[in-house]
């Protein structure tokens, strides 16, 4: 709470504020202060350095006003160098520590590897709790490399709670989260968040039918994350948009996807959520390819990983076995085999983790269902049970 009775220079940029409609908060962020120490200073309650008068009344456009408030500084022994490493050890000066910073990103990077199996509201909830602890830090005093880990792993946060929010099916919350994921990644100018925020736009454009937006936000967001694994499920995406608008260079796009991911080093951890593995290619490629109309590399795709990851298999992946179970239900009614199709249709809606896009794969394949067998009763069934699974999400 700020001081009652601030000193002059606080008092003259309250009233600025008040005048322009400006929080602290936005004071902080456009001069690029730690939220904390602006309001320590702005109280008396921390010294205020020429330099900082002198951004403030920048910023606010005070024409020296503000700046003249500031009491010159005794001279330093060194002159500009003096000077200069004051600043310094005023820029070292922390209340984190590297340790805080280093285990916020170790809780960060272990609640990404609990997004393939936690079920979605659990995540969320963690995430959230996280999310909190890591603002509140962000407003202590700390160096200019915690704060911009920090932000990096807030930046993560919001990511990845914004892939939870789509996948437990709330729109609006996943778009706050991906706009503060790319608030949080433009501050600490880092291109492969920016590049997941993107990729978060794409994939929820193309579970609404929204293609040529897929293949703008790819090439958006790898603009901004260069070559990096955000930039190979930008390329994915594409691929699979493109396989929806009947276009066959969905193939070619999905060989650069291979390529780039080959010239990154080998993933350590693979159910790190914002991580490609050459299995995830596999799944995504299974999907392309089933939308482009080649059923036999489908096949074998989809195959490969509904044994992996199947009730037999060596892993426990709900979601990409839901998704080679989809595109195995429609292949199975193009080869003339409704209840094989119905029956895997089924199967992939019967895990607790679901991908957001489900719903939109699903009705793939009722829409398979209903132009080779308009007239079956197990088509019927199939879309009364959709409609009932979405109305109790």
């Amino acid at each position: 709470m700020p001081d009652p009775t601030p000193p002059p220079f606080g008092q003259a940029v309250r009233a600025l504020l008040t005048e322009r409609r400006i929080s602290v908060r936005e004071l902080a962020r456009r001069t690029n202060f730690d939220h904390g120490y602006l309001s320590r200073v702005l109280s008396g309650k921390q010294a205020l350095t020429r330099p900082m008068a002198e951004m403030i009344d920048r910023v606010l456009e005070a024409d020296g006003a503000l700046a003249s408030r500031a009491s010159a500084p005794p001279p330093r022994p060194g002159g500009e160098v003096g000077e200069m490493l004051a600043f310094a050890r005023a820029a070292g000066a922390s209340d984190v520590g590297s340790g805080t910073v280093e285990m916020v990103a170790a809780a960060v990077d272990e609640l990404c590897c609990d997004y393939p199996t936690t079920p979605g509201p659990l995540l969320r909830d963690r995430a959230k709790g996280l999310m909190r602890e890591v603002l509140d830090i962000l407003e202590r005093r700390s160096t200019l490399a915690e704060h911009r880990a920090l932000l990096v792993a807030g930046g993560w946060l919001a990511t990845l709670l914004g892939s939870v929010y789509f996948d437990c099916g709330d729109n609006a919350a996943s778009e706050a989260a991906r706009r503060l994921a790319r608030q949080l990644g433009e501050q600490a100018d880092h291109g492969e968040i920016i590049g997941w925020t993107h990729e978060l736009s794409a994939w929820s454009a193309l579970s609404r039918g929204r293609f040529q937006t897929v293949v703008d936000e790819a090439e958006a967001g790898r603009a901004r994350a260069g070559v990096s694994h955000a930039s190979v499920q930008l390329t994915i995406q594409e691929a699979k948009a493109r396989a929806r608008m009947g276009d066959a260079s969905s193939h070619t796009v999905l060989e650069q996807a291979e390529a780039m991911l080959r010239r990154l080093p080998a993933v350590e951890r693979p159910e790190h959520h914002f991580r490609i593995d050459p299995d995830k290619l596999t799944s995504h490629g299974a999907t392309a390819y089933t939308w482009l109309g080649w059923d036999d590399t489908a096949e074998e795709f989809a195959r490969e990983m509904a044994e992996r990851y199947g009730p037999s298999g060596t892993e426990y992946r709900p979601m990409r076995l839901a998704t080679a179970n989809i595109n195995l239900g429609v292949l199975a009614a193009r080869r003339g085999d409704l209840d094989e199709a119905v029956d895997l249709g089924s199967a992939a809606l019967k895990g607790e983790r679901r991908s957001g896009a489900l719903p939109s794969w699903a009705e793939f394949l009722l829409d398979e269902m209903v132009t080779r067998y308009p007239s079956e009763r197990r088509v019927a069934d199939y879309r009364e049970q959709l409609s009932l699974e979405w109305d109790t999400e």
